[in-house]
């Protein structure tokens, strides 16, 4: 595969892995964030009620109580916690509410734990509403005016829970009946929880907090089932249109190959002389207006010596075996540097950069020692006639020709199977 469809195709799943990665990531906070904000709903339309309740008990129900003191129709010193104290009240409540739970578990409110409610004060006629270390630093900042709500997620025995806390209505003067002084307060009431608990209150003041500990596993279970599958379903997607796109890079990668193959092979065919497989003459001329002006090379142009008389006497089939035993040869004593190419039927050329006329001398020396020794097809012996010129600075390619075919026309007159250098 070509690097650029590689490197396409590994940048594209690099995008799609770390988007899919920020996209869970994003999606696991704000899921959580919903979970939470859905329980902490819940949690404040508890902490209203509760609110209401109270409100409801000291500005309804104890009214009542108290008129029917004033009326006679209840003696003065009468006090029931069941209808006189919204803390064993609102506790009474949500011990039914915890106990209901526990018997229907197909309508249970809570999918673990019990809903925690206490009235927390650091003041507590019974010893079950006492605040723990916390709650009594939490109701000494609604105290002092510095929140109006607190809220934290928090674990316990395996469980996540959101605790709330908000503070109840701040005494008023019908509080002050049961938490001002013993002496005011219904016998019954000091007679059931003594007088040292409870009482020293005033009016303005915040006595308690309502403390509510919500377990918050199923609203965050109903959030982790919607990420997964989410995310599930943005890999389904992902991952087989990542298959689909990989299929037609791949198949765009087959097309370019063939295409590429075949302009290479045009190429080739249009460079190379298809019988010997050497450069052809259209490559020589693009090589010699390439090179000529701009660096110093050789150029050594040589033929079969009586070609036309093997083709006549044997055939042109022969000839034809004979041209490419030739050329293989003489491809085994040039350098890699050094180009061949056939630039007519029994006429070649070698353009040789990088070392002078000596050196070429050399090499055509080597050359025709190793034809000489060599059988060519039907035992032939054949002789080549070579003509050699240096390019000149700036010399045109067409002048360095004319001196290379004069210099070959000399070996030729000479008597053949010789080497002329040009001047």
């Amino acid at each position: 595969m070509q690097k650029k469809n590689s490197r396409f195709l590994i940048i594209l799943a690099l995008v799609f892995i770390v988007g899919t990665g920020v996209f869970a990531v994003v999606l696991y906070e704000r899921s959580i964030a919903y979970a939470k904000v859905q329980n902490e709903r819940h949690l404040h339309e508890i902490l209203m009620r509760q609110k209401a309740l109270h409100k409801y008990v000291e500005e309804t129900l104890k009214p009542v109580i108290y008129t029917l003191k004033a009326e006679g129709k209840l003696y003065e010193e009468f006090f029931d916690p069941k209808v006189l104290s919204f803390t064993y009240i609102a506790r009474s409540i949500h011990a039914n509410l915890n106990t209901l739970q526990q018997s229907d578990q197909s309508k249970r409110v809570f999918a673990e734990g019990e809903l925690y409610y206490k009235l927390a004060t650091d003041n507590p006629r019974n010893e079950r509403n006492r605040a723990t270390p916390k709650e009594e630093l939490i109701l000494n900042r609604f105290r002092r005016g510095e929140i109006d709500a607190y809220s934290e997620v928090i674990e316990e025995k395996g469980h996540r829970y959101i605790y709330h806390a908000i503070a109840v209505e701040p005494n008023v003067a019908s509080c002050m009946r049961c938490h001002s002084t013993p002496d005011v307060a219904p016998k019954e009431m000091v007679a059931m929880y003594g007088s040292e608990k409870g009482f020293g209150e005033a009016v303005g003041n915040i006595r308690a907090i309502i403390s509510l500990k919500v377990p918050f596993d199923h609203e965050l279970g109903e959030a982790m089932w919607l990420f997964r599958l989410t995310v599930g379903a943005l890999a389904l997607f992902l991952t087989p249109l990542y298959g689909v796109i990989f299929f037609f890079v791949r198949r765009l990668d087959r097309q370019e190959q063939i295409i590429r193959s075949y302009n290479e092979t045009l190429q080739s065919e249009a460079e190379h002389d298809p019988l010997t497989d050497v450069y052809n003459r259209r490559s020589f001329e693009r090589t010699l207006q390439h090179l000529c002006g701009r660096e110093a090379f050789v150029l050594a142009i040589f033929d079969i010596d009586h070609f036309k008389k093997v083709n006549d006497t044997y055939g042109h089939p022969l000839g034809d075996t004979i041209l490419k035993e030739l050329t293989a040869l003489v491809r085994d004593q040039i350098r890699v540097d050094d180009c061949l190419y056939r630039i007519g039927g029994e006429e070649f050329a070698i353009v040789s950069t990088g070392q002078g006329i000596e050196s070429v001398e050399k090499l055509f020396g080597r050359l025709y020692k190793a034809i000489e020794s060599y059988r060519f097809s039907h035992d032939l012996r054949i002789t080549i006639s070579t003509g050699i010129a240096a390019a000149g600075i700036n010399e045109q390619p067409t002048a360095l020709m004319q001196r290379a075919d004069e210099a070959l026309y000399a070996a030729k007159a000479a008597g053949r199977a010789c080497i002329v250098v040009g001047t």
